[in-house]
């Protein structure tokens, strides 16, 4: 729902000793008075105005939101339409004492608590004994308690009953920045609002007119600025904008707004953003120097990174309607090229980095180094596109199919051949050798063929080298008895002699088996890239078998351990194999 945005902020309200001094602070001087001045929360204004105007107005209302988004003016302005003169009215006089006492806060029937202050049961037992006194001039008698969640347990309790069947003549309204500590007992009593923060836009148009109102011109790109440093609270906004104008200057340029604010440049922002995406460290540090000797926090450096990083994520992902954070529309060709270089992964690893990082600056003495590192983490992120092709070639290696060679190997030789060709003909007796570095040949051949093809003889070194990865291509049951498996020769160009250690020849007879001896020679083809014949070898003596371990020895056998571990056993007896059974 778009914001309401006002363009003629209420006239400056001088009260108690901000009148007598003859200043008031600009967050003051332009809160909304009217509902058509609130910005930003149409839904509530809607609400309750339409509770207004069908005479269906609750016994209790909660405002819930962040700092700044409007609670305290909505909860005024919505006691000045009930108790104004001319009321229950959507539009308050402005000019009795009744909404002119409302507007300052002083007003006798309707009485604003804090509840940080005030947050023991004894507050809320005289707030009880009160309730049943009638308005002193007004409709209605109003509280209103700001920072509801900060009572205690005991006066939610003892404000219960009150809240839930108060005098006709008492409305609740409360408001708070942490709903999820208000008890259920207290929400399901009352009409709850979310109040959402407002938009870098809005923010952006209302300072725009305070500017103007106060005769000076502002740039579009610093009202920006302190929007979006703003995050979403008007409040902050204008207490912003008023440390611009204590200045003394009749124009608010974004180079006010760095200087004074300690903001980072948006250039210097993509600048950083630009480096880390090019794998330039160097750079990236360089800029992170620039900023903090120009006198921006490296947190604020890297918050400014985050933003422009969630903008390009967004357009990344495809959501091109979604409204940017931080980028302007001249700066969104460089956010989407952004988005375009690094990827949709790569973004994802940079902002968990960066976000890991400003998570542990706080209470750190030592912030720039900590976002140093994670520029320096973000800057040597590999890219995910090779992960990607990583995993596939690994699962056709497990299925047993041929992998063929990586493309990313053959880019760098055909630069050199192209100038080549443009000899003199003079030369043509020379050109058979050209033909020789042309790089498709290799593609079609497997992953793992040998150049001289499977006519050589198999070396037993090239089996031993990768006799370690047998085991994790081989389902769960055999891997875990492949161990105990080793290469012994090569008798034949294709054939493979396998034995077991002495004592494991149940292990031969499981190998021996056609299905698993099959598996085996499967993987070993792949393995090697060239048909493979097993001969299981048993051992043809056990007098020259090592000694057998002793029974409480065998305990430390992996393979036992392993069968106590998967079967939550307890080991009665051990007995190797070939040793006598129990005696009866």
């Amino acid at each position: 729902m778009p914001a309401t945005l006002t363009t003629t902020p209420a006239p400056p309200t001088k009260t108690g000793r901000a009148a007598e001094d003859g200043y008031t602070v600009v967050a003051r001087r332009y809160r909304p008075q009217r509902f058509e001045e609130v910005v930003g929360q149409d839904h509530v204004v809607e609400a309750l105005r339409n509770a207004i105007q069908l005479k269906r107005v609750a016994h209790a209302y909660l405002f819930c939101g962040t700092r700044g988004v409007g609670k305290t003016s909505l909860a005024r302005i919505f006691a000045k339409c009930l108790n104004c003169v001319k009321g229950p009215t959507l539009h308050p006089c402005q000019e009795c004492d009744i909404c002119q006492a409302i507007t300052s806060g002083q007003d006798v029937d309707v009485i604003e608590i804090d509840g940080a202050s005030n947050n023991g049961v004894e507050a809320v037992r005289e707030l009880r004994q009160n309730a049943g006194l009638r308005p002193s001039r007004s409709r209605f008698k109003i509280y209103y308690i700001d920072e509801v969640h900060m009572l205690s347990t005991q006066a939610f309790n003892a404000l219960l009953k009150t809240l839930e069947e108060p005098p006709e003549h008492v409305k609740f309204l409360f408001a708070t920045t942490e709903a999820h500590k208000v008890p259920i007992t207290v929400l399901s009593r009352c009409q709850r609002f979310e109040l959402a923060p407002i938009g870098p836009d809005a923010i952006a148009h209302t300072l725009s007119a305070i500017c103007q109102r106060e005769g000076v011109s502002a740039d579009d790109v610093a009202l920006r600025t302190i929007a979006r440093r703003a995050a979403g609270s008007m409040r902050d906004a204008q207490s912003l904008l008023e440390q611009l104008l204590s200045s003394g200057d009749k124009r608010v340029s974004s180079d006010d707004v760095h200087r004074i604010l300690g903001v980072a440049a948006d250039e210097r922002v993509l600048d950083l953003l630009d480096a880390l995406a090019a794998r330039d460290a160097a750079a990236a540090l360089t800029q992170l120097d620039r900023a903090v000797a120009g006198g921006v926090q490296p947190a604020d450096m890297l918050g400014g990174a985050l933003d422009y990083l969630r903008d390009a994520l967004v357009l990344g992902a495809g959501a091109v309607e979604v409204e940017p954070l931080a980028a302007t529309p001249t700066q969104r060709p460089r956010v989407e090229a952004l988005a375009k270089t690094w990827g949709l992964d790569a973004l994802l690893a940079a902002m968990q980095v960066l976000d890991q990082a400003r998570g542990r600056l706080r209470g750190s003495p030592h912030g720039r180094l900590i976002v140093e590192l994670a520029l320096c983490r973000v800057a040597r992120l590999e890219s995910f596109v090779e992960l990607s092709e990583l995993i596939s070639r690994l699962s056709a290696l497990e299925a047993g199919t041929p992998i063929a060679s990586a493309p990313r190997a053959t880019p760098p030789p055909p630069p050199a051949p192209a100038p080549e060709k443009k000899k003199p003909e003079g030369k043509l007796k020379e050109a058979p050798p050209e033909p020789r570095p042309t790089p498709a040949p290799p593609a079609a051949r497997p992953a793992r063929a040998t150049p001289e093809g499977p006519t050589l003889p198999l070396r037993l070194d090239a089996v031993e080298a990768i006799w370690s990865l047998v085991p994790q291509h081989l389902d769960r049951d055999l891997a875990g008895l492949a161990k105990w498996l080793r290469p012994l020769a090569v008798s034949a160009p294709d054939e493979l002699a396998v034995g077991v250690e002495s004592g494991y020849n149940w292990v031969a007879d499981r190998f021996d088996a056609p299905e698993s001896r099959a598996r085996l020679e499967s993987v070993l083809k792949t393995l090697l890239g060239r048909p493979i014949t097993l001969r299981i070898d048993r051992p043809t003596s056990e007098n020259n078998a090592p000694p057998q371990p002793r029974p409480e020895e065998s305990l430390d056998d992996p393979f036992i351990q392993k069968i106590v571990e998967l079967f939550e056993a307890r080991p009665v007896r051990v007995e190797a194999e070939g040793s006598p059974g129990p005696e009866a």
